[in-house]
């Protein structure tokens, strides 16, 4: 990104800023052992933004939300609906990949409430740039950084 910003609004450029800051983010210890950071992606002040719960092994060798074999479901989903990605916000609640190690494979591991917690300021930060109108958790783990609240996934779904 040049200095100057290269015409990016100041939302975009403080939402870059945070993504490059998540980078150094040592708050839990997923930050050790991740990668890299996975920060949100889609255009500053998207209408809806969609926060799953955490990267998964191929977000977080590329860096980006949504991109592995989740992502691909969230992606057919999404068309099915009629919606355009590229007009949402994705972002996740937790913002390095929590894994075990079995063999070379990394193995999905939920994030534990510290690890969720300590991320939470970075979804704030996320939500306060981009303004959506509308916010959609995909999973437990991000209805309960949304809400606040532990959040019994099928017996709310829908609300």
């Amino acid at each position: 990104m040049p200095a100057h910003g290269g015409g990016l609004k100041p939302a975009e450029i403080a939402l870059r800023k945070l993504g490059d800051a998540t980078d150094a983010c040592r708050e839990c210890p997923l930050g050790e052992r991740a990668t890299q950071s996975v920060f949100g992606e889609g255009p500053v002040h998207a209408r809806l933004m969609v926060v799953g719960e955490q990267p998964g092994d191929k977000e977080d060798l590329a860096g980006r939300p949504f991109v592995g074999p989740a992502g691909r479901l969230f992606d057919r989903a999404v068309a099915e609906l009629g919606w355009s990605r590229e007009r949402l916000y994705v972002t996740n609640a937790v913002k390095h990949f929590k894994y075990e190690l079995r063999g070379k494979r990394r193995i999905h591991k939920t994030p534990a409430q510290r690890e969720a917690d300590a991320c939470h300021h970075w979804l704030e930060s996320e939500i306060a740039l981009v303004e959506p109108v509308a916010l959609l958790a995909l999973g437990a783990v991000a209805a309960r950084s949304l809400l606040g609240r532990h959040v019994a996934v099928m017996s709310e779904r829908g609300r």
